[in-house]
């Protein structure tokens, strides 16, 4: 059976103009009424990894949650919006997101996911049993709402990679540290995520992305798309010919290929690829390279032949955030600034995502720039 992907172009994030465009991308897959009965509890489950303006294009923009609490409720449905962001709690990040003003004007409940318990639903290939929030699990019906952004480890940010932020905070930097430098590994923890929730419906805010130096740091890119999907595998495999790249570029799609999981057969719905294809976006670096070399030698190979975080010290102002979210310890502070243990550093990217200052970036290893030159 086919899944479905609709497209369609929204400019600008004016409240009517987003509202028209939500309204046609989830009625090409059969309106909101085919996701949402009367009084179920939906959860809405946008991007809010870091408290910034909707300018800085961090976080879902304010008017994609507006326009969705509104249509939820046309429904007959109960929103509420839920998420657990990587630094500052979630009232503060919201608040500086400016998704808190439209909870509080839409009298829409803000719900922090502090409650961990284990998955019951399974359905995942190798990690069966995963802590994810009780309040996702309350809820009938759960609306994805990423934003489109680049990601250091996982290459691009979209609807999958969204549903990391149902695992409550701490427990977030463990999963990383069991899945090492093993970027494939930790895809393989996002796909079993995703296999266990299943979101009824996925609305990725395309309207401004970013490219570059994300999923914190990045740059804001006018894209002018929003998607719309009750398969996010799919979603994110369609973002990928958008890009014109590989669909197996992306560590969760290839994991989900590769198994079967993912549907090969899509039927595209609204706007073509090829009138909305971006024809110039900057991604990150390569995160690393795998030949499946035996151990002592990737580890003795590791540096070169992979990414690294780097600190900007002339950017860095020493708030000690990286070093306290780092699963491995990789970070200490010097009277130099900050050093990096890159024997202990597993690549995950967590001090790059709560840098408020844009101060750590990601460097190629000597061999890699070598590579990419030739």
């Amino acid at each position: 059976m086919k899944s479905r992907v609709s497209i369609v172009r929204s400019q600008n994030y004016d409240e009517d103009n987003v509202f028209r465009a939500l309204r046609e991308a989830i009625g090409f897959l059969g309106g909101v009424e085919k996701f949402v009965r009367r009084d179920h509890r939906v959860l809405l489950k946008p991007n809010l990894l870091y408290g910034k303006t909707p300018e800085k294009a961090v976080t879902t923009h304010p008017s994609i949650v507006k326009g969705m609490i509104t249509i939820v409720r046309e429904a007959g449905g109960i929103p509420f919006i839920g998420d657990s962001p990587s630094v500052g709690g979630l009232l503060r990040t919201a608040e500086k997101a400016g998704i808190k003003r439209v909870a509080d004007e839409m009298n829409c409940p803000l719900v922090e996911f502090d409650r961990p318990v284990l998955s019951t639903k399974g359905g995942g290939t190798l990690f069966r049993k995963l802590e994810i929030d009780r309040a996702v699990f309350e809820a009938d019906v759960m609306i994805n709402l990423p934003k489109w952004k680049t990601h250091g480890q996982m290459f691009l940010t979209l609807g999958v990679k969204n549903l990391f932020g149902c695992v409550p905070g701490p427990r977030k930097a463990l999963w990383h540290l069991r899945a090492g430098d093993n970027h494939r590994l930790f895809a393989q923890v996002l796909v079993d995520l995703y296999q266990a929730l299943k979101p009824s419906l996925t609305v990725l805010d395309g309207i401004v992305g970013m490219e570059g130096n994300g999923p914190n740091s990045g740059r804001p890119i006018p894209l002018g798309l929003i998607l719309a999907s009750d398969d996010a595998l799919s979603m994110d495999q369609v973002v990928c010919d958008l890009l014109g790249i590989s669909r197996k570029a992306l560590p969760t799609n290839r994991v989900a290929l590769e198994q079967g999981i993912a549907n090969k057969e899509i039927e595209l719905l609204g706007e073509r690829v090829q009138d909305v294809r971006i024809p110039h976006y900057q991604f990150p670096p390569l995160s690393g390279v795998d030949w499946n070399l035996p151990g002592f030698i990737r580890r003795a190979l590791k540096n070169a032949l992979s990414t690294r975080p780097v600190a900007a010290e002339e950017k860095c102002v020493l708030c000690d955030r990286c070093l306290e979210i780092c699963p491995s310890k990789a970070l200490e502070r010097t009277e130099f600034g900050l050093r990096f243990d890159y024997g202990k550093c597993i690549r995950c990217f967590c001090c790059q995502e709560v840098c408020a200052e844009g101060a750590i970036q990601i460097k190629p290893g000597w061999a890699m720039k070598l590579l990419n030159r030739q």
